[in-house]
């Protein structure tokens, strides 16, 4: 797929990088807004783990988010 590095696109890798420090973050308060729809595959693929709901939605990375992060792209 176009765009497509490791099975992570440039989007969603933006997203883990922010989250690398392994402590859990508000939605609302990530640098870049993230879709629903990005939001829905990175959850899909066990990527983060979510808490909350609302304005209160909070994310984290999991170890297989680190790991799909750290891949050779």
């Amino acid at each position: 797929m176009k765009g497509k590095t490791s099975g992570v696109s440039a989007g969603q890798r933006q997203v883990m990088q922010y989250l690398r420090a392994g402590n859990w973050v508000m939605v609302s308060k990530l640098p870049n807004p993230v879709g629903e729809r990005m939001f829905d595959r990175i959850l899909q693929n066990g990527w983060i783990e979510r808490r909350g709901a609302g304005p209160r939605l909070e994310i984290k990375i999991t170890p297989a988010g680190l790991a799909a992060l750290q891949a050779p792209v």
